[in-house]
């Protein structure tokens, strides 16, 4: 019989439709000590949910094995289950009283160690690299152009015009409260650490409330060429292009060498998913969870963001924390996060879940989270970091972070990732000027129409075509030819750069 819907957990009420289905139509799915069917009630879009099980209202909706919302109304077998009949209990700003419901409580860790064993023993690899002052070892070699202020983008903007250069633009670095400008200063620095840059030059305009010659002094410290422009004092923008063409020339020179062979423990990885559907959970980011445990095994390091997406998961990733403080520091990030979003006294779904999420059958954000972690594989979580924070820190560390790609690349790049597995489900173009972003889906529909963007693709899992281990080797050796100088669709194309620093106050 061909399974036609997926049954994930033997506690789930709910089945995933593995293709549409109309009216009438028998859902059939594999289930404990044999297969289950039940007929669908009504027309149901791929990748959404249907009862396998009668639901009360109020009841908890089951997926995973875990929850993901309660009925807001009583659910029949067969019945699509969706947003028309289930409600979020996170980030709910408008329930006012009822916000409680939402209360958590501590977790205990269940393990400090990595469990299972990597389908890839990469401890003994190397790659084409580009060593650093620093100890890190880049994949590319670039000369970055980095604005300090929004002023003076379009200036920055004609020196990408330039080879072996990559600009930085952003819309911050002016009137912001001192808590943000501090923010955005560290992230400028830290900019120059990334190991894919050889040497940085700056851009002020010259009276931003960055301080940009502090910001030059900290990014000096990488040992890498470092220099700032300032246009007010160049006297405008023709004469700082043109001075900043001879600098930027001076540069490539002086960082133009061959990439020698580095121990992988030098990379880092950066993890991301975007423009989400239910495919994600059971496939792409699977398989991003097995190269995660694959890079931890094996001593590189493995950031993770996006602390939205860890609410309604949060207990699970705190269970495998390296000890209790990391454990409470991830909780507190999803509770202040949760309660920012619930301040504005609304419902946040639609901003989270995106409005594409809810029609790829993401139902709430804790169906999101509970899939989106999955790109964790089963390492342990090493620590909690600040968003851009540089550290080196061996293993699976989370970065407090927003989910956005302009904001949540530029905290990765700033934390020093060499590169960012992007896990997609409808399609989401985004790369970085100067950081590799490969794109994995198993969707297939995004995988036929969007090849311009996506870079691999992880079908074939959810249908049982092809196993979870096959496909991460497969996968891991597409990764390892990225690494090794393979450009990527966002490399190739060069759209979708334009990028921004995380605040959290007001302009002023």
């Amino acid at each position: 019989m061909k399974y036609n819907s997926l049954f994930i957990s033997p506690t789930d009420n709910t089945v995933t439709l593995l293709a549409p289905c109309s009216k009438g139509d028998e859902l059939r799915f594999a289930a404990e000590g044999g297969t289950g069917s039940v007929t669908a009630l009504s027309d149901i879009p791929f990748g959404h949910k249907a009862a396998v099980r009668p639901i009360r209202a109020g009841e908890d909706i089951i997926k995973y094995g875990e929850v993901i919302g309660r009925a807001s109304a009583d659910i029949a077998v067969g019945e699509h289950v969706h947003t028309q009949n289930v409600k979020s209990t996170r980030g709910r700003g408008d329930l006012g009283t009822e916000a409680g419901e939402t209360e958590r409580v501590a977790v205990e860790r269940t393990s400090a160690l990595l469990t299972g064993k990597p389908v890839v023993d990469a401890s003994g690899l190397t790659f084409k690299g580009y060593p650093r002052p620093d100890g890190s070892a880049g994949i590319r070699n670039y000369v970055a152009v980095v604005a300090c202020v929004v002023c003076v983008n379009d200036v920055v903007l004609k020196l990408g015009e330039m080879d072996g250069v990559a600009i930085f633009t952003h819309q911050q670095g002016c009137c912001q409260t001192g808590p943000d400008i501090s923010s955005i200063s560290e992230v400028l620095a830290n900019l120059a650490f990334n190991p894919n840059v050889g040497a940085i030059l700056y851009v002020s305009l010259g009276c931003e409330s960055v301080q940009s010659q502090e910001v030059l002094e900290k990014a000096k410290a990488s040992g890498k060429p470092a220099e700032l422009l300032v246009i007010q004092e160049l006297g405008g923008a023709s004469k700082t292009l043109a001075k900043a063409r001879e600098i930027v020339e001076s540069m490539r020179s002086r960082i133009a060498f061959e990439p020698v062979d580095v121990p992988f423990s030098k990379l880092k990885l950066g993890l991301k998913c975007g423009s989400s559907d239910t495919t994600q959970g059971l496939s792409a980011n699977v398989i991003a969870g097995m190269m995660t445990d694959i890079f931890a095994a094996a001593g590189a390091e493995v950031i993770i963001g996006e602390t939205t997406e860890f609410m309604g998961a949060e207990h699970i990733a705190a269970r495998r924390a390296a000890d209790q403080k990391t454990a409470d520091a991830i909780e507190k990030a999803v509770a202040d996060m949760e309660a920012r979003a619930k301040a504005i006294g609304v419902d946040m779904r639609g901003g989270q879940p995106t409005r594409g999420n809810i029609a790829g059958g993401l139902t709430t954000i804790e169906e999101k989270s509970l899939g989106a972690l999955v790109k964790s594989g089963s390492a342990v979580f090493q620590d909690v970091i600040r968003y851009g924070e540089r550290r080196h820190i061996p293993g699976l560390v989370m970065m407090d972070s927003p989910g956005r790609e302009p904001e949540i690349l530029t905290g990765l790049a700033s934390a020093g990732c060499s590169l960012v597995l992007f896990t997609t489900g409808r399609g989401a173009p985004q790369g970085f000027p100067f950081m590799p972003v490969i794109k994995l889906t198993g969707n297939s529909n995004t995988w036929t129409t969007l090849r311009e963007h996506i870079d691999s693709f992880a079908g074939g899992i959810m249908d049982g075509e092809i196993t979870n281990e096959e496909a991460a080797k497969a996968f891991f050796a597409e990764l390892m030819e990225f690494v090794n100088g393979r450009k990527t669709r966002a490399e190739e194309c060069r759209y979708y750069n334009s990028m921004n620093i995380y605040v959290t106050g007001p302009v002023i």
